[in-house]
């Protein structure tokens, strides 16, 4: 099990490097193999193709980014995470959410930051929403916003807006604060 967690980790990470410099549709899995030093017929071993190498390498970024913090940090403390991890990452997520091919990677990140947005709710101390409906707009509005903030940062050549979590924090503060 591990030794298969490190093998698609080596994958993934040639996957990116190469997916970095060069357009999608001229990426061979003969190539990212050839970057990872390791033989072309291992690929299949745990990948049917590039676009399931590459929906692995998004959900479990985004799970370790997300998921496995909703229990230790603070619903803005991930929001802070995340930007941070978005920065560090631009190049292969700015490329990454420009396919339009097989799989909607928008649609992913969307329920990440649904996650995100619930738990900010949830540590929140007082339950500013009268009913579910209230609630699930209020989810919906904010987690499209944040996923569509981040997705337009890194897909706009202008970069017309700069990723700045405590921003993004503060808006969404203000609007859960009780008048």
């Amino acid at each position: 099990m591990v030794s298969s967690l490190i093998t698609k980790k080596r994958i993934a990470k040639a996957f990116k490097k190469v997916f970095v410099s060069q357009p999608f549709d001229k990426i061979s899995v003969s190539i990212i193999m050839e970057e990872a030093g390791i033989r072309r017929q291992t690929f299949y071993n745990y990948f049917l193709d590039k676009y399931e190498l590459l929906e692995w390498i998004f959900q479990t970024e985004l799970s370790e980014q997300i998921t496995d913090n909703l229990e230790y940090i603070s619903g803005f403390q991930l929001i802070t995470e995340l930007f941070h991890f978005f920065q560090v990452n631009a190049a292969f997520y700015s490329k990454l959410f420009q396919i339009a091919d097989q799989n909607d990677f928008s649609s992913y990140f969307e329920g990440y930051c649904q996650q995100i947005i619930c738990k900010i709710i949830d540590d929140y101390e007082h339950k500013p929403f009268a009913t579910a409906e209230e609630r699930q707009l209020f989810v919906t509005y904010h987690s499209l916003a944040l996923a569509n903030l981040i997705k337009h940062h890194l897909t706009s050549s202008a970069r017309s807006c700069q990723l700045d979590s405590q921003a993004v924090i503060h808006y969404i503060q203000t609007t859960l604060k009780d008048d």
